[in-house]
């Protein structure tokens, strides 16, 4: 395996960092860098690496919901055999209850392989009282989605596609592409080609605002990277909490107007770095927030005011 070098990129997600706080922004994507190496990373870098992973409750029920549908979606198109949801309910709890001893522990704090696909929580890092009710109340929620995911018609479009036709099922690694001199990240729930387009599936477990700019973006990889016009390309955002879906489809125009804020946000960014074409960043260079309650929930407050 080559040297991993620290490669600038854009996604939504960076994006979003970005404008909520410069200081952790940095954090996330500089001064953690290299942090997996527990026995050869600095004290800083390693804590960073730590924090820079953490999730909370809501997170980590998005994030259940998503792996086990994942599994179930690649299992079925690879076998054409559904697995019982009885069998999919107790493989999800199972994983969810290690991941919380995992998390109560702290073990994460001694793992010697990379955490970015591991679940460890805010609340149990930083000693919140949560009540059992509250957990309880996530793993039934958890639960509720899956249930709800086995009723959807989705599920039944898939069962009858062909294996060739379904595109992408959420994947370890996002998606790199470009539209322009950087690598641009997605990561497509699912998607698959339906009649002569493009259906693409967002699953949303909660009440939160749905990201317009991030629909757009996985408009822009089906029409640059799979060939679908604009016109043939649905975005499905399905609450599998609530049980609802909304179907998005964005014009042209809204595509290029994306295209020119990606552009422009990549733009900000660079002008950050020490080195925009090593992509090297100095700590001092990005300032913490004047906004003080984002810091209450901020993964790196018991290290920020520590730092430069």
């Amino acid at each position: 395996m080559g040297t991993l070098t620290n490669d600038f990129s854009w996604s939504a997600s960076r994006d979003a960092l970005f404008e909520e706080c410069k200081r952790k922004y940095y954090y996330n994507y500089y001064g953690s860098w290299g942090g997996w190496e527990k026995d050869r990373a600095d004290h800083v870098t390693r804590t960073l690496y730590v924090l820079k992973n953490l999730q909370n409750i809501p997170m980590w029920k998005g994030k259940s919901v998503h792996t086990e549908i994942s599994r179930i979606l690649k299992e079925l198109v690879g076998t054409n055999e559904l697995i019982n949801l009885e069998y999919s309910l107790t493989r999800v709890t199972n994983l969810m209850r290690q991941e919380f001893k995992f998390s109560r522990d702290g073990l994460y704090w001694n793992a010697v392989d990379s955490l970015g696909k591991v679940n460890y929580l805010f609340e149990h890092e930083y000693g919140l009282d949560i009540p059992d009710e509250r957990w309880k109340k996530n793993h039934q929620d958890v639960i509720e989605c899956i249930r709800n995911f086995y009723r959807s018609d989705v599920l039944e479009k898939v069962k009858t596609l062909e294996h060739d036709d379904v595109l992408s099922i959420d994947r370890i690694t996002p998606i790199p592409f470009s539209f322009n001199e950087e690598k641009i990240y997605v990561n497509l729930d699912l998607a698959y080609k339906l009649d002569d387009g493009i259906e693409i599936v967002d699953w949303k477990t909660g009440a939160g605002e749905s990201n317009k700019l991030q629909f757009i973006i996985y408009t822009i990889y089906a029409n640059e990277i799979l060939g679908a016009p604009a016109d043939k390309i649905s975005l499905i955002e399905y609450n599998l909490f609530g049980n609802e879906k909304t179907v998005h489809r964005f014009s042209y125009k809204e595509l290029s107007e994306a295209k020119n804020y990606i552009n422009s946000s990549i733009d900000s960014m660079k002008r950050y770095l020490s080195d925009p074409t090593g992509n090297e960043a100095i700590i001092t260079d990005f300032p913490r927030t004047e906004d003080e309650w984002k810091c209450n929930s901020c993964n790196f407050k018991k290290i920020c005011f520590d730092l430069p």
